[in-house]
């Protein structure tokens, strides 16, 4: 084989083997996430700070995504209240639970429900949708099986997938391999019920720019929603350059204490689609928990 053909060979095995590794990157530039992305979505935990979802919502903002519990035991203070004002105001809702390897998966599902549905009960809002969220990050993060695994368990008592929020390392990053080998590992049934779900990444860096880059795990096809702004060891960040993407909603946020920089600032995601389209994954995702099993 000539030199030329072994460069071009050895390309095309690359790109072959590239085109099946169980992770891909994607770069969304903010010229794409101007034109083609809903900037519609912001979500909260407890922070002691005031929301005022009216406002939210005049700024563009139509669905509003809140932790609700965490781990095996806790529950977060602000996630009632905040519930109520965002009904009031007309807001989507959707309710998170933050996963830890350290207890039972099982009893944080179910733990997880109870509290949405007894929020509901006592707010009378059973009525009223609400998309059921798995946050699955960090050092607590489960496996991939396993996150598939609970999501099987809210299915059953919701009837409906929940969105799936998961931290994926870029190429060379810790944890990367270890991500790479547990989607290789999935069963085909397993790969069914995360496609079915959807993907909501977080990536938005130690700095602002024109485009960001993220991993986006193979088995989804795509993602769903990308938060692009949050906040690293108390200051602010955001992935894309401008002020819409500045993560600041002014008055309708005001956090108790912390960074004068955080004062303002929420974290806002895209949602990877239409209008249309986003309407339709809400209505196939959130469901009311009257007609829970």
């Amino acid at each position: 084989m000539t030199s030329r053909a072994s460069f071009w060979f050895t390309l095309a095995v690359a790109s072959l083997l590239a085109s099946c590794a169980p992770i891909r990157t994607e770069t969304v530039s903010v010229h794409h996430a101007r034109s083609s992305l809903l900037n519609n979505t912001v979500d909260f935990g407890w922070d002691g700070g005031v929301v005022r979802p009216a406002l939210l919502r005049s700024m563009g903002v139509e669905l509003m995504i809140h932790r609700a519990t965490r781990g095996t035991s806790k529950s977060d203070v602000e996630y009632s209240r905040r519930e109520h004002a965002a009904r009031v105001a007309g807001l989507k809702w959707g309710a998170y639970h933050y996963v830890n390897r350290a207890g039972h998966l099982g009893a944080q599902i179910d733990r997880f429900m109870r509290v949405v549905a007894a929020t509901a009960h006592r707010h009378g809002t059973t009525g009223h949708p609400v998309l059921m969220v798995l946050d699955n990050e960090g050092r607590d993060r489960v496996s991939w099986s396993q996150l598939a695994w609970a999501a099987q368990r809210v299915r059953a008592h919701t009837g409906v997938w929940p969105l799936l929020y998961c931290s994926v390392p870029l190429p060379g990053m810790p944890g990367y391999s270890e991500q790479e080998r547990e989607l290789e590992a999935l069963t085909s049934a397993e790969r069914t019920v995360l496609k079915t779900c959807g993907l909501w990444i977080p990536r938005y860096g130690d700095e602002s720019a024109m485009r960001m880059t993220f991993s986006v795990p193979r088995v989804f096809g795509t993602w769903t929603f990308w938060q692009y702004c949050g906040d690293i060891s108390g200051h602010s960040r955001t992935a894309l350059l401008g002020p819409e993407f500045s993560g600041n909603v002014g008055g309708a946020y005001t956090r108790s204490g912390g960074r004068p920089s955080l004062r303002h600032f929420c974290d806002r995601s895209f949602f990877n689609g239409s209008h249309a389209a986003f309407e339709k994954y809400y209505r196939e995702h959130a469901s009311a928990v009257s007609a829970w099993r």
